[in-house]
């Protein structure tokens, strides 16, 4: 049998306490013994403390004994010294008597909604940047630019997550400088590549005399016209009068039967290579179309009546184009009416 937990008769004369298994170092004085009774404990012999037999019931201590392992936390172990919270020991576990307040539990974020009208600004921005980059339809693409940016604008002062908004955008100014810059290169080769893509210089064409024919002021409106672009002359293709500029694109062809005074009678190549320059480009047309030029109309170009002037590439359609096209053109000061090859005048 065990002796449960007390307050015994250590056999000096004191109480000590009993934790139910071994004597304690804590000591309390106890009742002197009357003369006529012996004192101490009879099991227990000097200098020794024995196990103390089961008392009936042990007497009450003079004074209350706490036991010294039981501290009051709060004030002997600071949370800002022992890192524990109200109501725990110096050990982290609850002391004896007092309840555990249970740790705070973060309330839950609600998760972001994201902006539908972003969303849509977004999307709209995308679209538009594809439309405005294909010329023939680029004015819905900026129309659809202009409405993306508007939207994401706005997107950014509702609730839900911004992210959409500001993609949006920046998609959109993007997108506005790329369809720009398409726009400009397409507008710079329009005039390169428009009605065919090759564009020429003339030679000087010689003066006409007071009585010939006046030249057209719009070659497109002459009767029985259609303009054609370089790359599509052919020897034998006649031209009416008409004024040339510094650089042409495509000129009036007429029935050689119809009045006029230009025929197309020679067309060669130069060869490949990087440009070199419009001084040597009209000297070797010049060359080349005077070889050919009696071979066309039957007499020499010192006895004939008729002139000849020449189409060469620009050096914008020699490096864009890789034009190499050089045209050989013969006229007459006068109208003429039929072909002049064989003309031998």
């Amino acid at each position: 049998m065990t002796t449960p937990a007390g307050w015994y008769d250590d056999g000096s004369g004191n109480r000590r306490w009993w934790d139910g298994e071994q004597w304690t170092a804590h000591v309390v004085a106890g009742p002197q013994p009357a003369a006529d009774e012996p004192t101490g404990n009879p099991a227990v012999t000097a200098g020794e403390a024995a196990e103390p037999a089961a008392p009936a019931a042990p007497a009450a201590p003079t004074e209350v004994f706490a036991p010294p392992f039981v501290l009051d936390t709060l004030t002997a172990h600071p949370i800002s010294q022992m890192g524990t919270y109200p109501g725990t020991n110096a050990g982290g576990y609850p002391a004896a008597g007092q309840p555990v307040a249970p740790a705070p539990t973060p309330a839950p974020t609600a998760p972001r909604r994201i902006s539908v009208l972003g969303l849509i600004g977004l999307i709209a921005a995308a679209v538009g940047v594809v439309l405005a980059c294909i010329p023939p339809i680029s004015a819905v693409g900026w129309i659809v630019l202009g409405v993306a940016f508007v939207t994401s604008i706005v997107s950014l002062f509702l609730r839900g997550a911004k992210w959409p908004g500001i993609t949006g955008v920046g998609v959109t100014v993007i997108g506005a400088i790329l369809a720009l810059a398409v726009s400009l290169v397409s507008l710079g080769f329009s005039s390169i590549v428009e009605a065919g893509g090759v564009q020429a210089t003339p030679s000087e064409r010689p003066s006409v005399d007071d009585g010939a024919a006046d030249p057209a002021e719009d070659p497109s409106e002459i009767e029985g016209a259609r303009m054609v672009p370089f790359d599509r002359l052919a020897v034998g293709d006649c031209i009416p009068l008409v004024e040339y500029e510094d650089e042409i694109f495509e000129v009036p062809v007429v029935p050689c039967d119809r009045p006029h005074t230009d025929e197309v009678y020679f067309i060669y190549q130069f060869d490949d290579g990087e440009y070199p320059g419009d001084d040597v480009l009209y000297q070797e047309a010049e060359e080349r179309c005077l070889a050919e030029f009696e071979g066309f109309v039957g007499m020499s170009y010192e006895q004939s009546e008729l002139d000849f002037y020449t189409y060469w590439p620009t050096q914008m359609s020699w490096n864009r184009m890789d034009d190499r096209t050089v045209h050989c053109i013969v006229f007459s000061y006068d109208d003429v009416t039929g072909t002049l090859e064989g003309a031998d005048r």
